[in-house]
């Protein structure tokens, strides 16, 4: 019997020490796991957009060799990484379709991060956040960027994004403190600046910020 209690001890130590706790609030004064709905702002989130230009000769495996390519729109090369341009883009800040997700009771986040093609690879947790209209009333500032990443080959853009990265700031009100959460990559395949688009980079950004780890 006393085998028995000193297993079951030990099996209750091993899950308490293997809590799934939100990323989000590691560093924060907020309790993790939360007692509470965490009442959060969000400031800004910035949409930067960047195109990797490509030539379009070495695109169809036929480069010519030396030199000749002028200034037509192909690429040089910077070592083996090809040069990053700016994209203009409608958008130009997220933070208005981040809040339109998180006033929902159940928040959508994405199923699987590799290939984003639509908005069906979601899947519905419990919203676990609460929006406050300003930062005295919240615990956790949020803010932060996101990066389109597309191509232009030669002088043509693609229709279709790369993908998207989102880095995630969060300032705790109560102590001051500010942590910039591990940048998420996700393999969003989309028209460029489309509606769809949009929708999809703030499921990330809600991603993100429901992402549960061990610690």
């Amino acid at each position: 019997m006393r085998r028995i209690i000193a297993i079951a001890a030990v099996m209750a130590l091993g899950l308490e020490a293997c809590t799934l706790k939100y990323d989000v609030l590691r560093g924060t004064s907020v309790p993790n796991p939360p007692t509470a709905p965490i009442k959060i702002y969000i400031k800004e989130f910035q949409v930067i957009s960047k195109a990797s230009v490509v030539d379009p000769a070495a695109a169809v495996g036929g480069a010519a060799e030396g030199g000749g390519h002028g200034g037509g729109g192909l690429a040089e090369k910077s070592g083996n990484k090809l040069i990053e341009i700016s994209r203009p883009s409608r958008i130009e800040d997220l933070s208005g379709a981040i809040i339109r997700e998180l006033r929902k009771n159940q928040v959508r986040v994405f199923a699987q991060l590799e290939m984003v093609k639509d908005l069906q690879t979601v899947r519905l947790v419990d919203n676990p956040f609460v929006l406050v209209s300003s930062d005295a009333d919240a615990q956790l500032e949020i803010s932060g960027t996101a990066q389109i990443n597309s191509q232009r080959i030669g002088k043509v853009f693609s229709q279709d994004t790369k993908n998207i990265e989102l880095a995630v700031t969060v300032k705790d009100l109560q102590s001051g403190s500010i942590s910039r959460k591990t940048p998420l990559g996700v393999g969003v395949k989309m028209i460029f600046n489309s509606k769809e688009l949009e929708e999809a980079m703030a499921i990330g950004v809600v991603t993100s910020l429901s992402q549960k780890i061990l610690f």
